[in-house]
């Protein structure tokens, strides 16, 4: 099933504006590959008929602009799976979302208990500085998200008093990728819970925490209200767990054919955003 981008996106501008939301590793970007140049085509068009165009990464800001070039046609940056929001134009921050110091407390705790490794990432627009705990468990992907990012790490004494935080990442490697994570989404009821595959070895399960109400699809709903763009005119594509919420709330999603079956049973998969808009 395709959908026509005229029909989507007529190529003149139009009063009923139109917002696309796109994940970023492995939607439009792939691993070791550049983006495609029929993708940012068909972002450019999508601009041209009067859309809003946002990318919506689990990635953090810093890490996120690195890979994204400043030209590129959009027109929002939603980072950390809608933690922040940042318009891509002006480089300002708009929206961010904090921890406090109890809400990290409780999301710790909860962690030591399951005996997860994890990290403590401090507040946007200083996320990338993290504390780390390890339980000394084999765990490859978690050493290989240290090593990546040794100089900005420090390890975490458990005992000292909690700070502000802009999440906490976990990686379980090993067992029922999802009994972990259900059991936090109970836990962790006040806060939001979101699970990711792993972009380091594609198989690990990241668990993130973050303040009350972060999510994609919330960043997206943002980004429409702001914009005065009705529900019914919302777009997105996706490929992970942590962009099954996003999917749900647009009017129209689909998600990319290597995606976990469940979401492939659910949605429309396509083999890319040109392909699903042509």
């Amino acid at each position: 099933m395709s959908v026509s981008t005229r029909a989507l996106f007529p190529m003149t501008a139009s009063p009923m504006t139109q917002l696309l939301v796109c994940d970023l590793d492995g939607t439009l970007l792939l691993r070791g590959r550049p983006f495609a140049d029929e993708d940012v085509d068909r972002l450019r068009s999508v601009g041209a008929a009067g859309g809003v165009r946002a990318i919506a990464t689990g990635r953090a800001l810093a890490t996120a602009t690195k890979v994204i070039p400043v030209d590129f046609p959009i027109d929002y940056l939603i980072f950390s799976s809608g933690a922040g929001i940042l318009d891509w134009r002006s480089r300002e921050l708009i929206v961010t979302h904090t921890m406090d110091p109890s809400e990290v407390r409780v999301a710790m705790d909860a962690f030591l208990r399951l005996e997860l490794d994890f990290m403590i990432h401090a507040p946007i627009p200083e996320q990338h500085i993290f504390r780390f705990h390890r339980t000394g468990k084999v765990n490859p992907d978690f050493e290989r998200r240290l090593a990546r990012y040794a100089a900005d790490g420090r390890v975490l004494n458990i005992d000292s008093a909690t700070t502000p935080a802009s999440q906490l990442l976990a990686v379980s490697p090993n067992g029922d990728p999802d009994e972990p994570f259900q059991h936090l989404q109970r836990e962790l009821a006040s806060l939001s819970v979101i699970r990711a595959t792993s972009p380091l070895d594609g198989h690990s399960m990241w668990i993130e925490a973050f303040a009350p109400n972060v999510s994609k699809s919330r960043a997206a709903e943002w980004i429409a209200q702001t914009r005065g763009i009705a529900r019914e005119h919302t777009l997105a594509l996706g490929n992970d767990y942590n962009d099954w919420d996003l999917l749900r709330w647009a009017a129209k999603a689909a998600v990319i054919a290597d995606a976990p079956a469940a979401m492939r049973d659910e949605f429309v998969a396509v083999r890319s955003l040109s392909d699903w808009l042509s």
